[in-house]
């Protein structure tokens, strides 16, 4: 008897529409954005984690529920 592997093309949930997505998608087939939360600062550009509440790099605060990519 062998172990499985976990495959790591398993697919996840979209995190802006729930939309099944494989882990190498750049863009969701459903809503097309990327399927990952993240911030991009309006500002400078500087894209930070969705846990962010402020660019880390000029300070501008991030809008809640918005400012996602």
């Amino acid at each position: 008897m062998t172990g499985r592997r976990k495959d790591d093309r398993e697919p996840f949930a979209c995190e802006h529409c729930g939309a099944l997505v494989y882990p190498d998608t750049k863009r969701c087939p459903q809503c097309h954005r990327f399927p990952i939360r993240l911030h991009q600062c309006p500002r400078c550009k500087m894209i930070a984690s969705a846990q962010e509440i402020a660019c880390p790099r000029c300070g501008r605060l991030f809008e809640p529920g918005g400012d996602y990519m």
